[in-house]
Order: structure tokens, then sequence, then C-alpha cells
């Protein structure tokens, strides 16, 4: 480096400090009004993120309507299940009998 080239970066580093001095001041001066003015109060919105809406987010009433369709699933597949064991019951009884009826005749 020559010393051009020192001087100038001397003189960048004493611009940039002052520079980062009157930064500093800057934000204490906002900091300071940021701290005597108190947060305004929040106003009724017509957005969605939930702030003042009481009752249940869409998340729970999603949660709550899958349960019911699970358990409804749940309960068809059982009332099914039972259903199809009783058909079988009553066509199985009859052909047993039947059954049991020929072999003993066979004897």
């Amino acid at each position: 480096m020559s010393t051009v080239d020192i001087r100038q970066a001397v003189a960048d580093a004493r611009d940039a400090e002052a520079n980062t001095a009157q930064i500093a001041q800057i934000l204490a001066v906002v900091q300071a009004a940021q701290a005597a003015t108190p947060a305004p109060a929040q106003a009724a919105c017509s957005c969605s993120h939930g702030h003042g809406k009481s009752g249940r987010s869409k998340g729970q009433t999603v949660a709550l309507v899958a349960g019911g369709a699970a358990c409804a699933c749940v309960l068809t597949g059982m009332f099914l299940a039972i259903a199809l064991v009783a058909v079988a019951t009553i066509v199985a009884a009859p052909i047993g009998y039947l059954l049991v009826r020929e072999i003993r005749k066979g004897k």
C-alpha cells in the first residue's frame, strides 16, 4: 500500500467513526422518544390474527370436526362388522343344521 492509500483509509475510518457517533445519537433520541410516548391501544380491526377474538380458533374447530368424523367412521365400521357377523350367523345356522341332519341320516 502506498502512503496515499493509507491516508485515504485513515480518513475513511475517521468519517465512519463520526457517522457511527451521529447514528448512536439519533438512536438514543429515538429510543427516548419511544419510551416517553405510551403504546397506542389496540383498535378493533378486521384482520384475522386472533387478537381480541373470543371462541375457538379455526384449528380447534377443524380438529373437533375431524375427531367427530373419525368417531362416526369407527362407529359405522363397528355397526357394519356386527351386521356382517349377524348375517353370517343367520346364513350359517340353517346350513349347519341341514349338514348335521344329513350326516346323521347317512349313519
